[in-house]
């Protein structure tokens, strides 16, 4: 999956609807989720950054994470162009080991879930990284036909039931969690016809006992 991402990154941040996506989830996360300042937060699948980059004025710190080392590249560009020294880049793939820095306010992912084969497993791994008290927020496809992706090889998801994804999370230790509309998104199928996809957002709250 690396190698394809790692393509596409030099022009990933050309297409408006994931600009607009990213912005999206972003605000959805922000009413969501009561954010304070001195927060460290991570951004699993972060890509080129755009969900990061409109999280990291929120927060102290933030930690983007992502298998792809050309996303990461472009992402560390836009940060020096921007002079942006609170976020920092990690090349890593949670479903092939634990990310082993754990402690963190906020976790976020955009749009991963639905390129990871073990889903229950990294929203696990996602969960523990969590301080008592920390929000794990999740954003991806509800189901779908698979004509969102058509046949891309590097997609083992068509979308998520809204109630499995809110049973995961709850398995995953966390608690007072809730799932609503973060975006809905149009685009060209694999047939060529717009169609209109539903993202939603899932988030739950690690408990202080």
């Amino acid at each position: 999956m690396a190698s394809r991402f790692d393509e596409a990154a030099a022009q990933w941040d050309n297409n408006p609807g994931r600009v607009l996506l990213a912005r999206a989830v972003g605000e959805a996360i922000g009413r969501t989720i009561p954010f304070e300042p001195g927060w460290r937060a991570l951004d699993y699948g972060a890509g080129t950054g755009l969900l990061t980059l409109n999280l990291q004025p929120r927060v102290a710190s933030m930690v983007a994470l992502d298998s792809s080392t050309g996303m990461l590249e472009k992402l560390t560009q836009k940060l020096a162009a921007a002079a942006i020294s609170n976020v920092q880049t990690r090349h890593w793939d949670l479903e092939a080991k634990p990310f082993p820095e754990p402690g963190f306010d906020l976790v976020v992912s955009s749009m991963t879930l639905h390129h990871l084969r073990n889903v229950p497993l990294v929203l696990s791994r996602l969960a523990e990284l969590l301080k008592p008290g920390g929000w794990l927020a999740v954003a991806d496809l509800d189901s779908e036909d698979g004509s969102f992706h058509g046949q891309a090889d590097d997609v083992f998801h068509h979308g998520f039931e809204r109630g499995q994804t809110a049973g995961w999370l709850a398995n995953a230790g966390l608690k007072w969690i809730s799932v609503s509309d973060a975006h809905t998104m149009n685009k060209p199928s694999s047939t060529g016809q717009v169609r209109s996809y539903g993202i939603f957002l899932a988030v739950g709250q690690k408990g202080r006992d």
